[in-house]
C-alpha cells in the first residue's frame, strides 16, 4: 500500500471489486480507521468531469462582486447556509483566515410545521417533535444567480449526489472492515431498512433522510505579516459521520495531528483523490474504535498560492442520539480500543468530549451548538441571546 508519509495511507477503492485484493483493502481500511483516522482514497468512482465542473467554478464564485456575495450572507439563513466573509468564522476563539460558502442537500423547512408533512411514509405528527430548535437547521440553500454564475447549481447538485453515493458505498466498506453486517447503517440515511436490530431491547425508530453539508473554501494569500496563520484551527469534525475532502490544485495547508505523539504532519493534495476522516459522532459511537483525528489548515503566506477545497460532511438524523447509534455497533467493535489500551497500544486522546455531556447526546443539539459557537452573529439573529448563551457553554 502506497503512503505519502509513514502515517496517512492511500487506499485504492478499485480493489473493492477485485476478489483477489478486496481482503487486503479491508485490512488496510481497518488499520486506517483504528490507528490513524485519516486516509486518502483513489479510484473512487466519482467522474473527473463531475469534480472539475464544480471546482472550475470556484475562482469565479469567490471573485463575485462583494455586494453579490453579501446578498448570500449566512445571516440571511437560520440554517447557517450561505456566504461567510474572510475571517468571519472562528475556531477555538480565533478567526479563521478564509472565506466560504456553506451549502447542503436541498431540502424544505420542517421546523414547527409537523401538521403539514403527515404524508411522510410511516409517520404521524406524534412521532417527531418538529418544534425542537435544532430542526431549524434543516432548510434550503441560498444560490448565486444563474446570470452571475451559469451552471453552478447544476454542477453543485451533480457533485453532491456523486459524493452522497460514494459516502454510502464507503460506509459499507467500513461495515465489512469491522465485520458488521453490510447495510447496518443504511437506516441512518433513509436507505433500505437492514435486517438488523439494535442491541438490547430498543426498538428501531424511523428517521428523516439527513441533510449532508458541503463547504466551498477559499484561503487567500495573506496580505499582512500577521503572526496568525490559522486557516482553520485545530479541531475534530463535528458536522457529520464521515468527511470527504477534495483539495484543489497544489497549494498545501492541511495538517493532521498524529494520535499518539501529537506531532503535526502534512496531508498535501493528491490529484483526483479524496481525504477521508471521521467525525466526533463516529468516534463516540464506537467508543474510540474509529478515531476522529485532530487536524488544521495553515493559511497561505504573502507569497503563497491561494488554496481552494471542498469538504463533504455526511449527515446523520438530527433526532438520533449517540446512544442509539452505539446500539447498532456490536460490542466486539466497541471493545477494540479498550483492548488495545489494556495491551499498552492504541492509546492517546480517544475522547469525543462534546458527547460526554448528555445535553449534546442528541445529534441535533450538538449540531446546533457547533453552528452557534462558530457563527454567533447568525445565532443571535435567528435564535436569540438566551439560546446563544446556553449553547455557548
Amino acid at each position: 500500500m502506497a503512503k505519502i508519509t509513514p502515517s496517512i495511507p492511500i487506499l485504492d477503492l478499485s480493489w473493492a471489486s477485485n476478489p483477489d485484493k478486496k481482503s487486503k483493502l479491508l485490512e488496510q481500511l481497518h488499520s486506517a480507521l483504528f490507528d490513524v483516522g485519516f486516509l486518502y482514497i483513489t479510484n473512487h468512482g466519482v467522474p473527473e468531469s463531475t469534480i472539475s465542473n464544480l471546482t472550475d467554478q470556484l475562482p469565479t464564485l469567490f471573485d463575485l462582486p462583494q455586494n453579490e456575495k453579501a446578498a448570500l450572507n449566512k445571516l440571511n439563513s437560520p440554517h447557517f447556509l450561505g456566504y461567510s466573509g474572510f475571517a468571519e468564522e472562528t475556531t477555538l476563539g480565533e478567526q479563521d483566515l478564509r472565506e466560504q460558502f456553506d451549502f447542503a442537500t436541498e431540502l424544505p423547512v420542517v421546523y414547527d410545521v409537523a401538521n403539514q408533512i403527515n404524508n411522510l411514509k410511516n409517520e404521524t405528527p406524534s412521532e417527531r417533535d418538529f418544534s425542537k430548535l435544532y430542526w431549524r437547521l434543516r432548510g434550503p440553500n441560498q444560490w448565486p444567480s444563474e446570470s452571475s454564475l451559469s451552471g453552478f447549481r447544476e454542477a453543485f447538485t451533480e457533485y453532491h449526489d456523486a459524493l452522497e453515493q460514494l459516502s454510502y458505498r464507503f460506509v459499507h466498506l467500513i461495515e465489512e472492515a469491522f465485520h458488521i453486517p453490510i447495510g447496518t447503517f443504511d437506516h441512518f440515511f433513509g436507505q433500505q431498512q437492514p435486517d438488523f436490530k439494535p442491541h438490547g431491547n430498543e426498538t428501531s425508530k424511523t428517521f428523516l433522510p439527513p441533510q449532508h453539508r458541503l463547504k466551498l473554501l477559499h484561503y487567500p494569500p495573506s496580505t499582512t505579516t500577521s503572526a496568525s496563520n490559522q486557516g482553520v484551527g485545530a479541531h475534530k469534525d463535528s458536522s457529520g459521520w464521515l468527511t470527504f475532502l477534495y483539495q484543489i490544485g497544489h497549494a498545501p495547508g492541511l495538517q493532521v495531528q498524529l494520535p499518539n505523539t501529537g506531532a503535526w504532519i502534512p496531508a498535501p493534495p493528491i490529484r483526483n483523490s479524496f481525504v477521508v476522516n471521521f467525525g466526533n459522532a463516529f468516534e463516540a459511537a464506537t467508543e474510540g474504535a474509529v478515531r476522529a483525528t485532530v487536524h488544521r489548515v495553515i493559511a497561505p503566506g504573502p507569497s503563497g498560492e491561494a488554496r481552494y477545497s471542498i469538504p463533504f460532511f455526511q449527515g446523520l438524523p438530527l433526532d438520533m442520539t449517540v446512544r442509539e447509534v452505539r446500539g447498532y455497533i456490536p460490542e466486539e467493535v466497541r471493545a477494540l480500543r479498550r483492548q488495545a489500551q489494556d495491551a499498552g497500544d492504541g492509546g492517546g486522546d480517544d475522547r469525543a468530549a462534546m458527547f460526554l455531556d448528555q445535553r449534546w447526546d442528541e445529534l441535533g443539539e450538538s449540531q446546533l451548538r457547533k453552528w452557534i459557537r462558530s457563527h454567533e452573529d447568525v445565532g443571535l439573529k435567528w435564535y436569540g441571546r438566551d439560546v446563544v448563551d446556553y449553547y455557548a457553554q
